[in-house]
């Protein structure tokens, strides 16, 4: 059986988001979207959904590239233990996609950076959809599967969150987020 699924288009947020400004970055609510705000400092901004851990997700949510950097990640964390042990599933505003393990800190590329024709570059909005079900990691571009990698690294339930990075040190970079869904297959 599926669970409810969460579901939330950010008008206002649902609280459990975290919403923060340091001089390295920022997550706030703004006109019915969620943006995240790598202030080049050389580390990535990511807004988890707080309270709760999933093993199981399919997760969905629409992200537009604002401004700052194209060389940059637009994406969802699953199975997030801490801040050194998570998947990462993203996107770039220039057309790569991404699919990482973090493990004890070191990131490991378990996909890409590849380029995708299933991207949409520049400022124009991707559907993603996120599934991190049992051993298979699989990231959907605009309603089509990017990849599905399997990989047993990370079992146990987890939480989820919003990421962007601005990959050069010194660059910035801000997307939006919206339409985010959740259920626990």
């Amino acid at each position: 059986s599926t669970s409810v699924p969460l579901t939330d288009n950010f008008e206002p947020p649902n609280p459990a988001w975290a919403r923060f400004e340091t001089a390295e970055s920022a997550v706030y609510a703004q006109g019915g979207e969620l943006f995240l705000e790598d202030r080049g400092k050389g580390v990535a901004v990511y807004a988890p959904l707080a309270g709760k851990v999933y093993t199981d997700t399919i997760m969905t949510v629409q992200v537009r590239h604002v401004q700052g950097t194209v060389n940059n990640w637009m994406g969802v964390i699953c199975r997030q233990q801490n801040e050194d042990n998570y998947y990462l599933l993203a996107i770039s505003a220039d057309g790569f996609y991404l699919i990482l393990l973090v493990e004890d800190g070191v990131p490991t590329p378990l996909v890409g950076p590849e380029t995708s024709e299933l991207i949409r570059t520049g400022k124009t909005r991707n559907d993603l959809e996120v599934r991190c079900v049992g051993d298979a990691l699989s990231l959907w571009v605009n309603n089509e599967r990017a990849y599905t990698y399997i990989d047993s690294t990370l079992r146990e339930a987890g939480g989820v969150a919003l990421l962007v990075d601005a990959v050069e040190r010194g660059e910035t970079a801000v997307a939006a987020f919206d339409n985010f869904t959740l259920i626990q297959p």
